[in-house]
């Protein structure tokens, strides 16, 4: 079955929250410090992203099975929560999603999305850096316990040109 990414309107926002719990869910007691995604609420998201950001919602048929938020900063395109439910995970949704925020990036004309990452994930930083993110730095938790990489993709300028023309051209149409 195909996966289809949409932008997720207001009202979806508690279903971007449940899948987001659900995935972070299972960093519960493994991660010091726990991860941040298993406090915030509903309102945290819409408050996080109000006039900066979005989400997208990664569906297979009619059931939600992923989710993403992101928002400008300066001069790039920050994505965070990348959430996909465990069950469905290896089927290349994570890498739909974002190819799908990429794509958002370049016709908005940002030609860089970047994304933090835990260090002790190391398959999740494997992910990142399969699809062309490179390690930009580490930052180590106060205690010391972990840290996390600011991972960087830099999308070509030629890709942020085309991508804008054909946006312009779709929605002259």
């Amino acid at each position: 079955m195909r996966c289809e990414i949409r932008t997720a309107g207001e009202e979806e926002l508690p279903v971007v929250h449940r899948i987001m719990r659900e995935a972070f869910g299972e960093y519960e007691g493994r991660l010091h410090p726990p991860p941040t995604a298993l406090r915030e609420e509903v309102e945290d998201i819409r408050r996080k992203l109000a006039g900066r950001g979005g989400a997208v919602l990664a569906w297979l048929g009619d059931e939600p099975v992923g989710s993403a938020q992101y928002f400008f900063r300066g001069r790039y395109l920050y994505i965070g929560r990348v959430s996909i439910l465990r069950r469905v995970r290896t089927q290349g949704i994570g890498s739909d999603v974002m190819a799908a925020i990429e794509r958002l990036a370049r016709r908005s004309g940002y030609a860089e999305t970047r994304i933090e990452v835990r260090a002790s994930l190391p398959e999740n930083v494997a992910f990142y850096l399969r699809l062309g993110y490179a390690i930009a730095r580490r930052h180590n938790y106060p205690d010391g316990t972990d840290g996390w990489y600011v991972m960087r993709k830099r999308l070509s300028d030629q890709d942020v040109q085309e991508e804008g023309k054909r946006h312009g051209e779709l929605a002259g149409a």
